[in-house]
């Protein structure tokens, strides 16, 4: 899943949020260096991203893209999914998707000073690019993998991914819709066993 998934699934937690924002950058034991909600929010990042990718339902969607995208598929894949996930935003929350990414947003700046340099430099460009917004639109998706695509170290098409977009997005859609489900229920169980949350209060209806 991609950064907007990530927001979402951290159920409005400041400090699981920022600590999926950390989960993007931080390896290994490195963790145990931040604060202790810090900490289950790179867990939690960790176990989205480890979920996803067992899916079989994702698979389904990977296998969709391995012609002409071949090993980027699934980072194709995580980006299609907020994509899908905007397209679907009022099955999954109560709260209008623009209070949610201006919410989000306003957490980013104020702790953009705290963040590492590396993520902190990743943060201003979501910012000034408003990254959110972008995922709601075939174009935003086809800008959004052409500059992933300039960041990979090896020769790549991900800009053209968005072809197979338009040509399989009722299938996509479908999966999406198949699979975020059980991402929801398994994210709020790990976040019960690991905060001590009964209720999380959610985007969820």
């Amino acid at each position: 899943m991609n950064l907007l998934a990530h927001q979402y699934l951290s159920f409005q937690i400041p400090d699981i949020q920022l600590g999926n924002l950390y989960g993007e950058i931080v390896r290994a034991r490195d963790y145990l260096n931040y604060a202790e909600g810090i900490q289950k929010g790179i867990l939690l990042h960790r176990e989205i991203d480890s979920f996803t990718d067992s899916h079989e339902v994702v698979k389904r969607s990977t296998r969709l893209f391995h012609k002409n995208q071949g090993k980027y598929s699934p980072v194709i894949v995580d980006v299609l999914y907020d994509y899908f996930l905007i397209k679907n935003w009022d099955t999954y929350s109560d709260i209008p998707f623009e209070n949610f990414v201006t919410d989000c947003y306003q957490l980013f700046e104020e702790n953009l000073d705290e963040f590492p340099e590396s993520l902190r430099y990743m943060m201003q460009y979501l910012l000034e690019y408003d990254w959110f917004r972008t995922y709601q639109t075939h174009e935003g998706i086809h800008q959004t993998l052409k500059g992933m695509s300039k960041r990979t170290k090896f020769e790549n098409n991900m800009g053209e991914a968005v072809n197979e977009l338009i040509k399989f997005e009722e299938e996509l859609n479908e999966h999406f819709n198949l699979f975020f489900p059980d991402l929801i229920i398994h994210c709020k169980d790990f976040l019960k066993d690991i905060y001590n949350f009964i209720d999380l209060k959610n985007t969820n209806k």
